[in-house]
């Protein structure tokens, strides 16, 4: 790689998650490091800055000096000339299937390594076969899937996976993951990635529907290996004791495990399913039909503007407060299954997980891409495990992020994760 002027660009700094990892990044990075902010509106990102520099006045590195960088996500010139500047792109301009793809492009043919916090994995597939031959000859590290949707997952399978071939000498099979406990706001951001990611999903669907009533296509199933049960949605955990309901994130992250599993050779027809804990079965029944219906109202495009005009949701650059993200955590348990053998892990955070954590998630992703490679990492288009998975888990620990295993049930290192919201 040529000399770049930057270790990392931030690129989305005027949005609510944006804004504040260029935070993050000037609190945290190591002294030196190089860190620029881009977008496409150079009056905006001078006035995060401005503020972010009187707020933290004597930041680690310096607010006042970091560069601006301006373009358009959907024009090529302006991605290829932006990525050229820079090792890293930590990028936060959703929904990715829209404004993403010309980066990712940018990115493999200039040789920079790029993270983001996308939940969209059908695209990321897209990217990946489409572009990962050309990653991988570059030596390009693209890594999606950086937020809480699907770090404590995917980082979590990681360790599971880890944990029974050095310690048990079997494969994994099956992880069940839970919610036991959460508190946390969302951004105009993420539900206006939701509504875009529906509309696709439907797209998707409606297509594989049409195929199969013409008889074009038939079902492709990975085998299974008799250990991932068969559960309905809302169903009683005996491990837990306690109700299990849907949870609006178990397809992403169960596509995304997958994936990695394959990868990484966890075991033949490794599975993932996440549910959310409840209070009881009526919660649990409540909570599945609350998703069900908010998915409802943002799928359409009168609903999800009449949503908007009320102030029911918050508009993209809008998100919940610090005092309040800094009151959330989360709690995921794990139950995993080997061959002949069921054993358990934790992964938690102190602080709001689509917010706090996640912008902790993606800066330390930026960070290890820039600072932590090795033989370990694998060039081309992953999620965060296959790519950069135990640097970024060493990372992600020293920063009080509790991944843990064991053969017993792990209580949650934080007690407010205790709690079901």
């Amino acid at each position: 790689m040529t000399t770049r002027n930057y270790d990392i660009l931030v690129w989305g700094a005027t949005g609510f998650t944006g804004s504040r990892l260029v935070e993050y990044l000037a609190l945290n990075a190591p002294a030196g490091t190089r860190v620029a902010i881009g977008g496409r509106n150079r009056s905006k990102i001078e006035a995060v800055r401005a503020k972010l520099a009187a707020k933290h006045p004597m930041a680690p590195i310096s607010l006042e000096s970091m560069d601006i960088l301006i373009g358009d996500s959907q024009n090529a010139q302006d991605m290829h000339a932006i990525a050229s500047q820079t090792r890293v792109v930590a990028s936060t301009v959703g929904p990715y299937s829209i404004y993403g793809e010309q980066l990712v492009r940018a990115c493999v043919e200039e040789v920079t390594d790029c993270c983001d916090i996308t939940a969209e994995v059908p695209w990321v597939h897209d990217m990946n076969r489409e572009l990962n031959d050309q990653a991988v000859r570059n030596n390009v590290h693209i890594v999606s899937l950086c937020g809480f949707d699907c770090i404590p997952a995917d980082l979590g399978c990681l360790m599971l996976a880890q944990y029974s071939r050095e310690h048990i000498q079997q494969p994994l099979l099956h992880v069940k993951g839970s919610i036991v406990g959460i508190r946390g706001g969302v951004s105009g951001g993420t539900m206006a990635t939701l509504g875009n990611q529906l509309g696709i999903e439907a797209r998707r669907l409606w297509k594989g529907v049409k195929a199969q009533m013409s008889g074009s296509s038939t079902p492709q199933s990975q085998p299974s290996n008799g250990k991932e049960t068969n559960r309905a949605v809302v169903h009683y955990d005996q491990t837990l004791g306690r109700w299990q309901g849907f949870w609006v994130m178990s397809m992403i992250n169960s596509m995304a495990t997958k994936w990695a599993g394959r990868e990484l050779n966890y075991g033949p027809g490794f599975s993932y399913a996440e549910t959310m804990t409840a209070r009881n079965v009526f919660m649990a029944i409540a909570q599945t039909l609350g998703f069900v219906y908010l998915a409802a109202l943002m799928f359409f495009s009168a609903t999800r503007n009449l949503l908007y005009m009320l102030r029911a949701i918050p508009r993209p650059g809008e998100g919940p407060s610090d005092k309040f993200m800094k009151s959330g955590f989360f709690s995921l348990h794990l139950e995993a299954f080997s061959e002949t053998e069921v054993f358990y892990g934790k992964v938690s955070g102190s602080s709001d997980p689509g917010y706090s954590e996640t912008i902790k998630y993606l800066g330390e992703s930026a960070l290890c891409l820039a600072f932590d490679r090795d033989e370990s990492f694998r060039p081309g288009i992953y999620p965060p495990s296959v790519a950069i998975g135990n640097k970024l888990l060493d990372r992600l620990r020293n920063r009080g992020c509790q991944f843990d295993v064991a053969r017993k049930i792990i209580p949650a290192s934080h007690d407010s994760a205790k709690k079901v919201q």
